[in-house]
């Protein structure tokens, strides 16, 4: 058997080095009988990064089914390991995703099958928007170790939204989020990501979207009543306070924008929004990944700030579509919990 192909993970994986790693990985055009993924370099790791490199790397064996994988230079990296890195895209080392329990500071690799997620909503007659309401709670509980409060209330609502595009749009079997939280940073990290369709194809169905590739989906779904199965025509039904209305992501965007980033990657197309602007990237994933960075020191004013995102959202919209604009839902701009007495 001639040497195999050596494909050498970088030593820093921040987003930057994550994506461009992600490119060389997908523009070689070898055709080994053998690969191995090396560690050696390897050192600084983010939980969005290690998620994002991970289904890469599964999705890549996949593509060479015929081929032998091995690795080298894995077994120093306990961070990784602990997280389900490794695990992950398919090497037998460190815990499975899930498997950890988490900590203060951290939440591993897990995977939350949609199925479960139907299922529970079934068995207890619940709306999935509430299922997944209390997930997300759950989620932010565990990431800050604090059992309720403007940072838990804002965490959980930007977790939902993004846990109901997975479900109401990707058409994945699955959710996959970590997270991780630096207190002396005052920043937390929530990546959330899904093997799906895309936002482009789960923009397609809304007749009055004209768009020409990924960048273009991602640019209009980022904007306020931009979606793809609520619009001009759909009819909105009553007392459904979880219809969708296209305004979770761009409430989401602006909750990160208060001092932290938003970044978020579809297909061949990624956005980058931080304190310097917006940064478009070239990607090579296959679905929907989001990075959410929070401030927690600017987040002081939970209810104020999503009203001001809303009224600002909405009158965005009426200035996009005039009188048709759809109003944005009340699970679309604030927690469902907080209006269950009205209900």
């Amino acid at each position: 058997m001639s040497n195999p192909v050596r494909i050498r993970v970088p030593q820093n994986l921040s987003l930057n080095q994550a994506i461009n790693f992600c490119h060389r990985l997908w523009n070689d055009s070898s055709d080994a009988e053998q690969y191995e993924f090396d560690f050696g370099r390897m050192g600084h790791v983010e939980p969005f990064t290690m998620a994002y490199v991970a289904n890469e790397l599964k999705r890549y064996r996949a593509t060479k089914a015929d081929a032998r994988f091995t690795a080298t230079n894995y077994a120093a990296h306990s961070y990784p390991a602990h997280m389900g890195f490794f695990r992950a895209f398919g090497l037998g080392h460190g815990n499975k995703p899930g498997q950890a329990l988490g900590s203060s500071s951290y939440i591993p690799i897990t995977i939350l099958p949609v199925a479960e997620v139907h299922k529970e909503a079934d068995e207890r007659f619940l709306n999935i928007g509430d299922v997944l309401e209390e997930k997300a709670l759950r989620i932010a509980q565990l990431l800050v170790r604090q059992h309720e409060g403007k940072l838990v209330d804002t965490l959980t609502f930007a977790i939902r939204e993004i846990m109901r595009n997975v479900v109401e749009h990707a058409e994945s079997d699955f959710i996959e989020y970590c997270g991780q939280y630096w207190p002396s940073k005052g920043m937390v990290e929530v990546a959330i990501l899904d093997v799906g369709k895309g936002v482009a194809r789960g923009l397609q169905s809304n007749p009055y979207i004209v768009m020409s590739d990924d960048r273009d989906a991602l640019q209009l779904a980022l904007l306020p009543g931009i979606s793809g199965k609520m619009y001009r025509g759909v009819k909105r039904r009553a007392n459904d306070v979880w219809q969708n209305s296209g305004f979770g992501l761009y409430m989401t965007r602006r909750i990160c924008g208060a001092g932290g980033s938003f970044f978020i990657v579809s297909n061949t197309a990624g956005m980058l929004f931080d304190n310097t602007g917006k940064h478009d990237r070239n990607t090579t994933y296959a679905g929907t990944a989001l990075r959410l960075r929070f401030n927690t020191d600017a987040i002081l004013d939970h209810d104020n700030m999503l009203d001001q995102f809303r009224k600002e959202g909405y009158a965005t919209a009426r200035t996009l579509s005039g009188a048709e604009a759809i109003e944005p839902s009340m699970a679309s701009v604030m927690l469902a919990r907080d209006f269950d007495g009205d209900r």
